[in-house]
């Protein structure tokens, strides 16, 4: 009896127990419906950032547009063929390289369009290349080559080369020309210094200007001159001198011409080039006119597979026209003279 009644009181006292454990602090809803942590899982790390850190954003790359002398782009190659479109470009292939060619072309582009006439093909010049309304070429010599050969070098050349094909008479390869009566100034650099604005004048005008030399310091001989130009298929060679006679009182401007002897198929042509240039050479210049000259014994003429002509622009034993031809201002009537003529034959 004394055992039950143990138990009886046992058991209520548990309960009382359970009681007022259920009546205490309970844990909250969100505590309690949240699960467990694994023993397993790995800790969530986050990112911290100092508050004085700044975040940089990836600098976006940019493209620079302009295509220069010595650049190698495709993008070149799609201009020239642009710029042949438009008639400002003459060559036989396409390159991937921004050469002298398109350089030429892109400045004559620049002026025929209003834009700075720099050679470079900046954004504003390509804008205006693509363009639907961008200007075809309408230069005069557009599609012409001329060559000019500035008479002599610094230093002259006494070995000999044959004066014509098959032929068994020979000449020194070049001569080192005639000096100023009263200033001593040498030839070749008075026919480099016209030589030079020439080709700025015929550029400004369309023309593809083949040179045979752009300095003094060179050693290329009459023969290789006509050469040059016969291989770069020129529509025209000009070449440039001055004279110097045994009489000072000689003075004026003479042009020399093939007579034929070698040069059957175009010395017609040369004569009717020659004769154009030397009208406007004295027209410009004021120089008295010598008249027309034809030769069988000049090297540059007897190598010579195109129309070419010889132009004397004036006598260095004279000294009052030798002080005409070492000024700057002169030299520039003469190269604007020799243009005028070579607009006339070529019109």
């Amino acid at each position: 009896m004394k055992k039950r009644i143990f138990t009886i009181i046992y058991i209520l006292l548990m309960l009382a127990v359970l009681s007022a454990c259920a009546g205490g602090d309970a844990p909250s809803q969100a505590a309690a419906e949240s699960p467990a942590p694994s023993a397993s899982a790995e800790p969530s790390v986050l990112p911290t950032v100092l508050p004085t850190q700044t975040l940089t954003p990836e600098p976006t790359p940019t493209s620079d547009p302009t295509l220069k002398s010595g650049v190698e782009s495709e993008a070149v190659t799609t201009l020239q063929k642009r710029l042949a479109e438009l008639g400002y470009l003459k060559i036989d292939e396409f390159t991937t390289k921004y050469g002298p060619a398109t350089e030429r072309a892109v400045r004559l582009f620049q002026k025929q369009n209003g834009l700075n006439a720099d050679g470079i093909a900046g954004a504003e010049t390509l804008a205006r290349v693509y363009a639907d309304d961008a200007k075809e070429c309408t230069l005069p010599l557009s599609g012409i080559t001329i060559g000019i050969d500035p008479g002599h070098q610094a230093q002259g050349n006494s070995d000999k080369e044959p004066q014509a094909p098959d032929s068994s008479v020979k000449k020194a390869k070049v001569s080192s020309g005639a000096d100023g009566a009263n200033t001593g100034t040498p030839e070749y650099k008075i026919t480099l210094a016209v030589g030079l604005k020439l080709r700025e004048l015929l550029e400004e005008n369309g023309a593809e200007v083949v040179m045979t030399r752009e300095s003094s310091d060179v050693n290329i001989s009459n023969k290789e001159r006509a050469q040059l130009f016969n291989d770069a298929g020129t529509d025209l060679a000009v070449r440039l001198h001055c004279d110097g006679v045994d009489d000072s009182g000689v003075h004026g401007a003479l042009m020399l011409v093939p007579s034929g002897q070698y040069t059957e198929g175009f010395a017609a042509q040369s004569r009717a080039a020659g004769e154009a240039i030397l009208s406007a050479f004295v027209a410009e210049t004021g120089a008295k006119n010598r008249g027309v000259s034809e030769r069988d014994d000049q090297t540059g003429f007897n190598w010579s597979t195109v129309p070419v002509c010889n132009m004397e622009m004036g006598c260095l034993s004279n000294g009052s026209e030798e002080a005409l031809l070492i000024s700057d201002e002169y030299q520039q009537k003469c190269a604007q003279g020799v243009l005028q003529g070579i607009l006339d034959y070529i019109a």
